[in-house]
């Protein structure tokens, strides 16, 4: 028998459980255990920094604090992101590789959403990097461009 102020200590956490197929493995995320000054959604965190940074920049900051530049992987997640955090950022999203090879990235898994907005990427010339417009849609832009900088982790997370 648990002790009773096991039983009220867990039911009182707000948790976000989603299960994965296969052997049922859960996962929780704790809601609000986002570090302060960052923003939760799912199982994400999400930190917008102070000034604007041209994208190689904004990619080593989010590094040195333990995240990586923000990555949208739905609609929703777009969504939220424009309406909380800001109307128009970088992402992870880059061809400076192989031109016209586009490399989006969640850290290290690439990403199969993609929201290029009509005619983008356009691929201009040295347009080699990402970013979301406020109308949601994502464009090829300077990578020498000052824009602002979304920076996100995962949430801490409980298994079960």
């Amino acid at each position: 028998m648990l002790p009773k102020r096991l039983i009220i200590g867990l039911i009182s956490l707000c948790l976000m459980i989603r299960c994965t197929g296969g052997n049922e493995r859960c996962g929780a995320s704790i809601r609000g255990a986002c570090p302060p000054a960052w923003n939760q959604w799912g199982d994400k965190c999400y930190k917008k920094l102070s000034k604007n940074l041209p994208w190689a920049e904004a990619k080593q900051e989010c590094i040195k604090m333990g995240s990586v530049l923000v990555m949208p992987q739905s609609q929703e997640e777009t969504d939220f992101l424009l309406k909380n955090v800001h109307h128009w950022f970088w992402i992870n999203c880059n061809d400076l590789q192989v031109e016209g090879t586009w490399v989006c990235q969640d850290g290290t898994t690439d990403v199969k959403y993609r929201n290029w907005g009509n005619w983008q990427p356009s691929n201009g010339i040295r347009e080699d990097c990402g970013a979301m417009r406020d109308s949601g849609d994502w464009n090829d832009v300077l990578c020498e461009n000052l824009s602002p900088v979304i920076c996100q982790r995962p949430a801490p997370q409980l298994y079960f």
